[in-house]
């Protein structure tokens, strides 16, 4: 009997999301070996090294944690958080003005998405613990139920805008407010939010660093949204732009094919990261961006679909903030390479060149198979 219960653990998990995953992974993988051989092939066994761990650390967390268990210990991931960002403040890389990495030995970490993914796994519980109380009428007494949350969410947003990671911030505030929605607080609290993120967010483009409101300024002029736009001049953010958008337009429908991929050969800056989706469309074509933005898509409607269908509230909130996070993601980079959004400096899950990234969400793609396991053994 305890034999076949084993048996049913293992095989009754969801296959869509697995498939979804390692399809992107895999994809990810041929990028990085497209774009680092005309680099540095260094870069593309780093990337391997990731991905590898990535898969351990997905594997363990399918197969062998009781997710209820750790439950006490989200706290115990915020502070350890924490710890990491201001360590990186100290000790941190410097990359472009920003520090947002530590090194530990060959491989490096940025704990921002560390802390991203502890705050939804707080979140989560939170709200779940806090169900019958969060959809208090008083402003002031709900306030003082989420006071935690505040706090502490607080903390690691004023460490990451140290660190210049406004990204992290957009996508991860935006994440927990969809997590709040969910969760039924009311929606006077949470526009009060957006409120006062979108004026932080309008003080900090226009009174902090200059490169900021630099990027908002080419995006007003060169974005598809302007249909007077100029050609783009030689500044970087203007080069990157017409970069893009030439690799986009260049693959057509089916793509140039990879041997004929300009982009990659130094054309195109942070071909890796940041704009490896236009490379993807370079060389693949409408098609191939399509396959890549609806895998996406399928991964982020699964996860909610899973998540709606446990009784547990925090497994459901769970899986809405993982998948809020992860697609967030996606909208934001492919913005970026069509001229869509402002740049941001942000990553494709599973795709772009980044270690911590793709280790943070394989860690979330774990929960989730671990989530969807635990529902079909019960």
């Amino acid at each position: 009997m305890k034999k076949n219960k084993n048996i049913q653990y293992i095989v009754s998990y969801d296959k869509v999301i697995l498939i979804c995953y390692l399809s992107l992974c895999l994809i990810g993988i041929l990028m990085m070996l497209d774009i680092t051989s005309m680099q540095s092939m260094d870069m593309f066994y780093r990337h391997l090294i990731y991905f590898f761990i990535s898969i351990a650390f997905l594997g363990i967390i399918f197969y062998f944690i009781d997710l209820e268990k750790l439950r006490p210990l989200n706290i115990l991931w915020i502070f350890i958080s924490i710890t990491l960002l201001i360590l990186v403040l100290m000790y941190g890389t410097t990359v472009k003005g920003g520090r947002r990495s530590i090194k530990f030995g060959p491989l490096s970490i940025q704990p921002s998405f560390i802390a991203r993914l502890a705050l939804i796994f707080f979140y989560a519980g939170f709200l779940a613990k806090k169900q019958d109380k969060i959809n208090a009428t008083n402003l002031l007494e709900l306030l003082k139920e989420l006071a935690p949350l505040i706090v502490y969410t607080m903390i690691i947003f004023v460490l990451i805008y140290l660190e210049k990671h406004l990204s992290t911030l957009i996508i991860c505030g935006a994440t927990l407010l969809g997590m709040l929605y969910y969760a039924g607080v009311r929606k006077r609290f949470i526009i009060s939010l957006v409120a006062i993120g979108l004026i932080a967010g309008i003080v900090i483009i226009n009174k902090g660093d200059s490169f900021r409101s630099a990027r908002i300024e080419t995006y007003k002029v060169y974005s598809l949204f302007n249909p007077n736009r100029p050609d783009p001049e030689n500044s970087p953010d203007e080069y990157q732009v017409r970069e893009s958008l030439t690799a986009l337009t260049s693959g057509h429908i089916i793509g140039t094919g990879i041997a004929r991929g300009r982009a990659k050969h130094n054309f195109l800056p942070e071909a890796r990261t940041d704009y490896v989706y236009s490379i993807i469309g370079e060389e693949f074509g409408l098609i191939g961006a399509l396959i890549v933005l609806g895998l996406h898509a399928l991964l982020f409607f699964r996860i909610l679909k899973i998540g709606s269908g446990q009784e547990s509230l925090y497994y459901k909130y769970l899986c809405a903030g993982i998948a809020l996070n992860i697609f967030l993601n996606v909208l934001l980079n492919t913005g970026v390479a069509m001229s869509l959004l402002p740049p941001t400096g942000n990553t494709l899950p599973f795709i772009s060149y980044g270690g911590t990234a793709l280790l943070s969400d394989s860690i979330s793609i774990g929960v989730v198979l671990n989530i969807s396991a635990k529902r079909r053994q019960l």
